[in-house]
């Protein structure tokens, strides 16, 4: 569920005009849209003939020029640069494309059947609206709230229908809340009310009312926790007084052996691309481009108004921007940060400072040791480090793309934040060892306040190309070797397979039928004789179980699998498609792998689903400790030895 999210300036100790200077130089075709180029987008929509006072901006993006394009773009050539914006027009999509250089509109296209993202212009316009309905009144004060100044009442359309309406309007429906003695209204939501708005008309249509819940008035004011050390705490001081290891040239980023361009986007967050690697008197191709694709977070509550929580975040609340300001006590005092731009609901540019931050580190392992003969040989390492912060709604998770020195890229996912609760009857829980047997739906945190069993599934979008951008992806499957006239009865080998078509790249992790993913280039082999190859090596991961043809999991279908693989396409970017809102067509992963395109020696895409279920915890509430998920971008055959293996003796 999505609150009021401001978006104001959030900027860092560097001063605001340096700021703004670093966001107008664009050096390379893949950099993201700076200010002068937001104000011509702007200009040209406004001055178009289609803009009126109803038009809102839902997404305005980069529009990537097609990869060969880039691959082939050398610096001192012309920048090719366009914009793709999606609109909200008083209940109608529009699509349009702003050609920057030329300060044109390409085109301005109705797409029917879809809806835009939601805008923080129509959550503000439909609470006010809500707040002066006199069946929202009446309901409120029949549960004691009249002071209706602290009340937030949030319509938002929903991914799937479940209300007839939706068929020909722009429906909004959701609840209110009271954050009366509050930092925020979080465990404060007015159970058993809620609410029907059609958005286009700024009209309610139906306010439902299933009587008084209390509402939970538990402390949750955590932004007032004392701070204070444990006993024992010494100081920690980590310091860079030569300055950083890495380079910035022209917005590529160097580091050890490594260089990466990246942009924040609107809508995924960190996107990074032309990921190469320093290997000798050869710079090594390895990933075109990856990130976030897309957040899947379906909660599992069958009560009227909760079966309806299946979000898509990345897709449906862009709200200035996916990802928010990182604190200095979300990164290293030695980090460097680096701001952002987000559109306004009018198209306008918004700067955000401290979008993101960079830092090295040393780790806590080494990179190598082995202990031999009397003799310990050991290696210390490092790595580098790119952080953001997504939020969504009542969530945040810390995105990082971690470079290490062996040739690995770590993505990692944080999850934060404050679980979402409803209010109930109960005040305390039943024992889970007391025998019962009933389903379950949350965990009771406080008094009246049940959090919510839920799901996340992000999807990562992962364009590899391992020494050139025709790959094929193998699977090594380890399967049993029976054993006769031995001791031993079975062991197990690999058996490795190539992926023709993208049906036999639908993966699931199996502990009992273990294997792993490799994109390999066919045309390039090691002196072993090998193709060179990067490895997707899941972490700790799940799955959805929820039936298919349920309509939450329909939208949110790539959660079903752990692995896909399609085809490079420059419109396939999002695992659920561009529009996730009330799209009455099948899009997204299970929708284009239906035509089992044919994926051997090609240029590919991997996507992967890092996923967990949340049963809440206690402790978990009122804002829950940072946990942890990953995966790897390991190489496989890609090196001829350990690339780490002459790593000096400090680290």
């Amino acid at each position: 569920m999505i609150g009021k999210i401001a978006l104001g300036v959030f900027v860092a100790s560097t001063s605001l005009a340096s700021l703004l200077c670093a966001q107008t130089k664009i050096n390379h075709p893949l950099d993201g849209l700076a200010s002068n180029e937001y104000w011509i987008v702007h200009d040209v929509l406004h001055s178009s003939g289609h803009w009126t006072d109803k038009t809102l901006v839902a997404s305005l993006l980069l529009h990537e020029p097609v990869k060969q394009v880039v691959l082939d773009w050398k610096p001192g050539q012309p920048i090719p640069r366009e914009a793709d914006v999606v609109l909200e027009s008083q209940g109608k999509t529009i699509e349009a494309r702003v050609d920057i250089v030329n300060q044109k509109l390409e085109f301005w296209n109705e797409v029917p059947e879809v809806q835009a993202p939601i805008t923080q212009t129509e959550l503000d316009t439909m609470n006010d609206v809500a707040k002066k309905d006199p069946r929202v009144i009446a309901a409120l004060k029949a549960r004691g709230i009249t002071n209706l100044a602290t009340v937030r009442c949030d319509m938002i359309p929903l991914t799937f229908t479940i209300l007839p309406e939706q068929n020909s309007h722009r429906i909004g429906y959701g609840t209110c809340a009271d954050g009366h003695g509050a930092f925020h209204s979080w465990g404060r939501a007015v159970e058993g009310l809620y609410v029907v708005a059609d958005m286009t008309a700024e009209k309610i249509l139906n306010v439902i009312d299933h009587g008084p819940v209390p509402v939970s008035r538990g402390d949750i004011n955590f932004e007032e926790a004392a701070a204070f050390p444990r006993e024992g705490t010494k100081p920690i001081q980590v310091a860079q007084p030569l300055g950083p290891g890495y380079k910035i040239v022209d917005g590529e980023v160097q580091w050890q052996n490594w260089h990466f361009r990246f942009r924040l986007d609107p809508r995924v967050g960190p996107v990074v691309n032309l990921v190469r690697y320093q290997d000798g008197n050869r710079l090594r191709s390895i990933l075109y481009e990856g990130s976030l694709s897309e957040m899947y977070v379906p909660y599992m509550d069958p009560d009227l108004g909760w079966h309806s929580r299946a979000f898509l975040d990345a897709g449906e609340f862009l709200l200035g921007g996916l990802i928010k300001p990182v604190a200095p006590e979300d990164c290293p005092s030695h980090a460097q940060y680096f701001p952002g731009i987000v559109p306004s609901d009018s198209g306008t540019p918004v700067l955000v400072g401290r979008l993101a931050c960079l830092f090295e580190h040393t780790t806590d392992s080494p990179a190598w040791r082995h202990f031999e003969d009397g003799v310990l040989s050991v290696r210390p390492s490092r790595e580098l480090v790119l952080r953001t912060s997504a939020v969504a709604g009542n969530y945040d998770y810390l995105l990082d793309w971690i470079f290490q020195q062996d040739g690995t890229i770590r993505v990692a996912v944080g999850a934060t934040g404050i679980v979402e609760t409803k209010a109930v009857k109960e005040t305390i829980a039943h024992a889970m060892h007391d025998g019962s047997s009933a389903l379950e739906h949350g965990t009771l945190v406080d008094k009246n306040l049940l959090a919510v069993n839920h799901d996340h599934y992000l999807s990562y979008r992962l364009d590899l190309d391992v020494d050139g951008t025709d790959n094929s992806f193998l699977i090594h499957r380890l399967v049993a070797e029976a054993l006769s006239g031995q001791a031993r009865k079975s062991i197990w080998a690999a058996q490795s397979s190539l992926a023709k078509t993208e049906k036999d790249a639908i993966l699931d992790i199996d502990l009992r039928h273990p294997g792993m993913w490799h994109f390999i280039n066919p045309s390039q082999h090691g002196a072993m004789g090998y193709s060179t190859g990067y490895e997707i090596m899941p972490g700790p991961t799940a799955v959805s179980f929820v039936s298919p043809d349920d309509p939450a999991q329909k939208r949110g279908g790539f959660s079903a699998h752990q692995m896909w693989v399609t085809p490079y396409n420059p419109d396939e970017l999002y695992a659920a498609g561009v529009y996730v809102t009330r799209n009455k067509k099948s899009d997204g992963l299970p929708e284009w792998t239906r035509a089992n395109r044919p994926i051997e020696n090609k240029d590919i895409v991997g996507w992967y689903t890092l996923g967990f279920h949340h049963v809440v915890r206690l402790e978990d509430w009122p804002v829950m400790p940072v946990l942890w998920h990953d995966f790897l971008i390991r190489p496989a055959n890609f090196f001829e030895k350990n690339p780490a293996l002459t790593l000096p003796h400090e680290p």
